[in-house]
Protein backbone atom coordinates (compact mmCIF):
# COMPACT_ATOMS: atom_id res chain seq x y z
CA UNK A 1 0.00 0.00 0.00
CA UNK A 2 1.47 3.89 -1.03
CA UNK A 3 1.01 5.42 2.56
CA UNK A 4 -0.07 9.34 2.22
CA UNK A 5 3.81 11.08 2.52
CA UNK A 6 4.85 13.02 5.24
CA UNK A 7 4.89 15.70 3.22
CA UNK A 8 0.95 16.03 3.75
CA UNK A 9 2.03 17.43 7.47
CA UNK A 10 1.84 20.66 5.55
CA UNK A 11 -1.00 21.16 3.33
CA UNK A 12 -4.92 21.18 1.80
CA UNK A 13 -6.84 23.52 0.74
CA UNK A 14 -6.51 26.57 -1.41
CA UNK A 15 -9.48 28.56 -1.21
CA UNK A 16 -11.30 31.57 -2.47
CA UNK A 17 -13.49 34.37 -0.38
CA UNK A 18 -16.89 33.42 1.35
CA UNK A 19 -19.56 35.59 -0.15
CA UNK A 20 -17.87 37.01 -3.57
CA UNK A 21 -19.55 36.02 -6.00
CA UNK A 22 -19.87 36.52 -10.29
CA UNK A 23 -21.79 35.47 -12.66
CA UNK A 24 -19.36 34.08 -14.36
CA UNK A 25 -16.22 33.42 -15.31
CA UNK A 26 -14.40 37.09 -15.46
CA UNK A 27 -12.11 38.84 -17.46
CA UNK A 28 -9.31 38.26 -14.53
CA UNK A 29 -5.74 38.34 -14.33
CA UNK A 30 -3.52 35.41 -12.37
CA UNK A 31 -3.19 38.17 -9.98
CA UNK A 32 -6.39 39.34 -9.63
CA UNK A 33 -7.33 35.84 -8.53
CA UNK A 34 -4.35 35.94 -5.96
CA UNK A 35 -6.03 38.59 -4.74
CA UNK A 36 -9.11 37.16 -4.71
CA UNK A 37 -8.24 34.19 -2.60
CA UNK A 38 -6.96 36.10 -0.07
CA UNK A 39 -10.15 38.05 0.17
CA UNK A 40 -11.64 34.40 0.80
CA UNK A 41 -9.37 33.65 3.42
CA UNK A 42 -9.78 36.92 5.14
CA UNK A 43 -13.08 36.30 6.01
CA UNK A 44 -12.46 32.70 6.51
CA UNK A 45 -12.62 30.90 10.14
CA UNK A 46 -13.34 27.77 9.77
CA UNK A 47 -14.24 24.96 6.87
CA UNK A 48 -14.89 21.59 7.00
CA UNK A 49 -14.73 19.43 3.72
CA UNK A 50 -14.70 16.36 2.04
CA UNK A 51 -12.04 15.00 -0.34
CA UNK A 52 -10.88 12.57 -2.55
CA UNK A 53 -6.68 11.90 -3.21
CA UNK A 54 -4.88 10.42 -5.26
CA UNK A 55 -1.40 9.67 -4.48
CA UNK A 56 0.75 9.03 -7.50
CA UNK A 57 4.33 7.60 -7.27
CA UNK A 58 5.97 7.86 -11.04
CA UNK A 59 9.17 5.94 -9.74
CA UNK A 60 6.87 2.96 -8.84
CA UNK A 61 4.59 3.46 -11.50
CA UNK A 62 1.93 2.93 -8.93
CA UNK A 63 -1.06 5.14 -7.72
CA UNK A 64 -3.48 4.92 -4.50
CA UNK A 65 -6.84 6.74 -4.08
CA UNK A 66 -7.69 8.06 -0.73
CA UNK A 67 -10.71 9.57 0.49
CA UNK A 68 -12.29 11.73 4.07
CA UNK A 69 -13.23 14.67 5.59
CA UNK A 70 -11.16 17.87 7.00
CA UNK A 71 -11.25 20.17 9.12
CA UNK A 72 -9.57 23.70 9.61
CA UNK A 73 -9.39 26.34 12.44
CA UNK A 74 -7.48 29.10 11.19
CA UNK A 75 -4.79 30.20 11.40
CA UNK A 76 -2.74 26.89 12.15
CA UNK A 77 -5.32 23.71 13.16
CA UNK A 78 -6.04 20.95 10.63
CA UNK A 79 -7.60 17.80 10.85
CA UNK A 80 -8.16 15.16 8.06
CA UNK A 81 -9.95 11.93 9.11
CA UNK A 82 -9.26 9.23 6.68
CA UNK A 83 -12.37 6.87 5.85
CA UNK A 84 -9.94 5.06 3.41
CA UNK A 85 -7.69 3.97 5.26
CA UNK A 86 -9.82 3.83 8.06
CA UNK A 87 -8.01 5.07 11.03
CA UNK A 88 -5.58 7.12 9.16
CA UNK A 89 -5.42 10.48 10.55
CA UNK A 90 -3.51 13.47 10.25
CA UNK A 91 -4.17 16.50 12.98
CA UNK A 92 -2.00 19.60 13.66
CA UNK A 93 -2.64 21.09 17.02
CA UNK A 94 -0.38 23.81 17.29
CA UNK A 95 2.73 22.65 18.29
CA UNK A 96 3.25 19.63 16.35
CA UNK A 97 1.79 17.52 13.05
CA UNK A 98 0.46 14.24 13.96
CA UNK A 99 0.39 11.51 11.17
CA UNK A 100 -1.38 8.36 12.51
CA UNK A 101 -0.76 5.29 10.65
CA UNK A 102 -2.99 1.85 12.30
CA UNK A 103 -0.80 -0.85 11.77
CA UNK A 104 -2.15 -4.56 12.31
CA UNK A 105 -0.25 -4.77 15.21
CA UNK A 106 0.07 -1.16 16.69
CA UNK A 107 -0.49 2.18 15.80
CA UNK A 108 2.45 4.13 14.35
CA UNK A 109 2.55 7.42 15.07
CA UNK A 110 4.71 10.13 13.31
CA UNK A 111 5.44 13.60 14.91
CA UNK A 112 6.97 16.74 13.16
CA UNK A 113 7.36 19.95 15.29
CA UNK A 114 5.85 23.03 13.77
CA UNK A 115 8.11 25.55 13.83
CA UNK A 116 7.10 29.27 15.37
CA UNK A 117 5.06 31.56 12.24
CA UNK A 118 4.74 28.52 10.50
CA UNK A 119 1.03 27.79 8.80
CA UNK A 120 -0.15 24.37 8.89
CA UNK A 121 -2.45 24.05 5.89
CA UNK A 122 0.21 26.51 2.83
CA UNK A 123 -1.05 23.64 0.40
CA UNK A 124 -4.76 23.20 1.68
CA UNK A 125 -5.81 26.88 2.58
CA UNK A 126 -3.91 29.21 0.91
CA UNK A 127 -4.72 32.76 1.16
CA UNK A 128 -2.55 35.86 2.89
CA UNK A 129 -0.46 37.85 0.48
CA UNK A 130 -0.28 35.37 -2.19
CA UNK A 131 1.43 37.31 -5.21
CA UNK A 132 4.11 37.93 -2.31
CA UNK A 133 4.87 34.20 -1.74
CA UNK A 134 3.94 32.79 -5.21
CA UNK A 135 4.82 33.29 -9.02
CA UNK A 136 2.64 31.64 -11.60
CA UNK A 137 0.13 31.90 -13.94
CA UNK A 138 -3.66 31.36 -14.93
CA UNK A 139 -3.37 28.23 -17.63
CA UNK A 140 -7.01 28.60 -18.72
CA UNK A 141 -10.54 27.03 -17.45
CA UNK A 142 -11.80 23.87 -17.19
CA UNK A 143 -14.49 22.20 -15.22
CA UNK A 144 -14.13 19.89 -12.08
CA UNK A 145 -16.38 17.58 -11.48
CA UNK A 146 -18.82 19.74 -12.84
CA UNK A 147 -17.84 23.38 -11.81
CA UNK A 148 -16.15 26.08 -13.90
CA UNK A 149 -12.84 26.71 -12.17
CA UNK A 150 -9.71 29.00 -13.38
CA UNK A 151 -6.37 26.71 -13.33
CA UNK A 152 -3.94 28.23 -11.86
CA UNK A 153 -0.23 26.91 -11.87
CA UNK A 154 1.57 28.11 -8.83
CA UNK A 155 5.62 28.12 -7.47
CA UNK A 156 6.50 29.43 -3.69
CA UNK A 157 9.23 32.26 -4.43
CA UNK A 158 11.00 30.59 -1.29
CA UNK A 159 11.51 27.17 -1.79
CA UNK A 160 10.06 24.89 0.59
CA UNK A 161 11.20 21.16 1.76
CA UNK A 162 7.81 19.92 1.28
CA UNK A 163 6.31 20.94 -1.94
CA UNK A 164 7.74 22.20 -5.66
CA UNK A 165 4.67 23.30 -7.27
CA UNK A 166 1.49 23.63 -7.08
CA UNK A 167 -2.04 23.81 -9.64
CA UNK A 168 -5.59 24.46 -8.10
CA UNK A 169 -8.45 24.37 -9.61
CA UNK A 170 -10.46 27.67 -8.25
CA UNK A 171 -14.65 27.90 -8.65
CA UNK A 172 -14.95 31.13 -11.17
CA UNK A 173 -18.31 31.82 -8.69
CA UNK A 174 -17.11 31.48 -5.38
CA UNK A 175 -12.80 31.50 -5.75
CA UNK A 176 -13.41 28.21 -3.22
CA UNK A 177 -11.08 25.94 -4.52
CA UNK A 178 -12.21 22.92 -5.87
CA UNK A 179 -8.89 20.63 -6.06
CA UNK A 180 -5.21 21.05 -5.47
CA UNK A 181 -2.30 18.86 -7.46
CA UNK A 182 1.38 19.57 -5.82
CA UNK A 183 4.34 17.78 -6.95
CA UNK A 184 6.05 16.85 -3.29
CA UNK A 185 9.58 16.26 -2.13
CA UNK A 186 9.88 12.98 -3.20
CA UNK A 187 9.04 13.49 -6.72
CA UNK A 188 5.23 12.00 -5.81
CA UNK A 189 2.30 14.21 -7.38
CA UNK A 190 -0.48 14.25 -4.89
CA UNK A 191 -4.56 15.40 -6.46
CA UNK A 192 -7.54 16.28 -3.82
CA UNK A 193 -10.68 17.16 -4.67
CA UNK A 194 -12.70 19.06 -2.16
CA UNK A 195 -16.66 18.73 -1.81
CA UNK A 196 -19.16 19.68 0.58
CA UNK A 197 -17.60 22.87 1.81
CA UNK A 198 -19.02 24.33 4.72
CA UNK A 199 -17.51 27.65 6.00
CA UNK A 200 -17.19 29.17 9.02
CA UNK A 201 -19.41 26.41 10.99
CA UNK A 202 -18.33 25.43 14.54
CA UNK A 203 -15.86 22.65 14.82
CA UNK A 204 -15.50 21.16 18.46
CA UNK A 205 -11.95 22.05 19.88
CA UNK A 206 -11.29 18.23 20.66
CA UNK A 207 -10.73 17.58 16.59
CA UNK A 208 -7.65 19.24 16.84
CA UNK A 209 -6.20 17.20 19.42
CA UNK A 210 -4.42 13.91 19.76
CA UNK A 211 -3.64 11.71 22.53
CA UNK A 212 -1.88 8.47 21.49
CA UNK A 213 -3.55 5.64 22.56
CA UNK A 214 -1.43 2.92 25.62
CA UNK A 215 0.93 1.29 23.41
CA UNK A 216 1.42 3.70 20.52
CA UNK A 217 4.72 3.92 18.68
CA UNK A 218 5.95 7.66 18.23
CA UNK A 219 8.41 8.43 15.40
CA UNK A 220 10.24 11.68 15.45
CA UNK A 221 10.47 12.79 12.27
CA UNK A 222 13.92 12.78 10.72
CA UNK A 223 14.70 9.49 13.27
Amino acid sequence: MIRTPTCLLLLFLLTGYPGLQVSQAADLSFEDILRAVDHYYAGLRTLKASFNQIVEVPALEKSEKFSGRLYFLKPEFLRLEYDKPAGQLLVADGRWYWFVMPQPDMIQAMRTPIKEGESSAPRYVLGGGMNERYTGKLSGTEKRRGVATYVLDLAPKTPSPYYRSLRAWIDTRSFATRAVKYLDESNNFNTFDFTNLEENKPIPPGKFVFNPPPGTQILDSGS
